[in-house]
């Protein structure tokens, strides 16, 4: 009689280290460590995105917006320094909250 093997090539479940010990970047399910490098490349490449794809047109829009309502009289204007406040001031709001929203 001929020995069958019973060795299987059975899917064992990945050895990881003990909680305690795994790194916060530690992704189990794909054994990969993201390195710290390759985290910030990706926040600063999303912060710039954001910015000029969201933050500058909404600020440019906005102060067109403000100038056109201070021109139309909606808006007072400030005796001293004309609409340049008010416009300023609607320019930082969407840098603002492009900011917040990726802290």
């Amino acid at each position: 009689m001929t020995s069958v093997s019973t060795h299987r090539n059975e899917d064992k479940p990945p050895h990881l280290p003990p909680p305690s010990k795994q790194s916060l970047l530690f992704c189990p399910k794909s054994k990969v460590h993201i390195h710290r490098g390759e985290i910030l490349k990706i926040i600063r490449e999303c912060q710039e995105e954001s910015f000029w794809k969201r933050a500058l047109p909404f600020s440019l829009v906005s102060m067109l917006v403000t100038q056109g309502l201070v021109h139309q009289g909606y808006l007072e204007a400030n005796p001293r320094f004309g609409s340049l406040p008010k416009a300023a001031r609607t320019a930082c709001l969407p840098v603002r909250n492009a900011k917040l929203n990726m802290d």
